[in-house]
């Protein structure tokens, strides 16, 4: 009897000891409250393999932490789609905010609210100009779409140019839009989120690995899968405070939709089940 409870007692020390560290990034000092990470601590709680979700205590710019993951210093990497991170690296098609960063919420002074209230149609949006950052990716996309877009290094110098009414809106993701107008102060209380609109195009955040690390693709995959079959994970988009002001505020359900196309998207990204984007009940 001696044998096999000796046996059984190593079985269960080296299975405790096999648990993989997955590292997870410190991007901008968010830490362990960045949505990403709660996204990928509940998917990683659904698998059937032994992982422990830490955090690199490093603070790391986005470049930094790409060139992290390729020296393997840290196991996975989230953010918004870009090609050039999806053919890098070994992308996870499971959108961690279902989509919600493709849902764009304009930023516009109090002086034009009239104006935006006669709006109704893309064509009728078009009249008005855009307001955009030089590297952002929502540029190409405007501007693809037959947008004129003014462009700015610096979003405060942005907000400066909305103020002058040097373009019409800002189009800001729905997630964050109201965290940022809630703390503008002085004269950028002249702005606001404009509340019927919303422009919509096919965008989403999503986790990348290393090519040869399947072990962990898998895993991600089976654990998103299972996350968004049962609900937690729209349970988690709805409760986290990064993106429930998308659900809370955002009143998306009663906004007038306006899509556009994203003519940068890859084949893996164009085959996504549809099960996976947000839609408003």
């Amino acid at each position: 009897m001696l044998k096999p409870l000796i046996l059984l007692i190593t079985l269960a020390i080296c299975s405790g000891a096999a648990a993989r560290d997955i590292r997870y990034p410190n991007a901008m000092g968010l830490g362990e409250s960045a949505l990403g990470f709660a996204v990928l601590k509940l998917a990683l709680s659904k698998t059937s393999d032994d992982f422990q979700l830490v955090l690199e205590p490093r603070l790391a710019s986005a470049k930094r932490i790409l060139m992290m993951l390729e020296q393997g210093e840290i196991d996975v990497v989230d953010g918004g789609f870009s090609i050039r991170t999806m053919t890098r690296f070994e992308p996870i098609y499971k959108p961690l905010d279902m989509g919600l960063t493709g849902w764009r919420l304009l930023i516009i002074h109090r002086d034009n609210a009239e104006a935006f209230a006669k709006v109704n149609t893309l064509d009728e949006l078009k009249a008005f100009t855009l307001g955009q950052g030089d590297s952002w990716f929502d540029t190409d996309i405007l501007k693809h779409a037959g947008f004129r877009v003014m462009t700015n290094g610096q979003l405060m110098n942005l907000l400066h140019m909305a103020r002058m009414k040097r373009f019409e809106a800002l189009p800001l993701e729905a997630q964050g839009v109201y965290r940022f107008i809630d703390r503008l102060s002085g004269d950028s209380k002249q702005l606001m989120v404009e509340p019927r609109l919303a422009l919509i195009y096919p965008f989403g955040r999503f986790f990348s690995v290393r090519h040869e690390d399947k072990q962990l693709k898998h895993a991600i995959e089976e654990g998103m899968d299972k996350a968004l079959a049962d609900g937690s994970l729209l349970a988690l988009l709805k409760s986290h405070p990064l993106s429930r002001d998308a659900f809370e505020r955002a009143d998306l359900a009663h906004r007038i939709q306006l899509h556009i196309e994203n003519p940068n998207l890859t084949d893996g990204f164009k085959a996504i089940d549809p099960k996976w984007w947000y839609r408003p009940d």
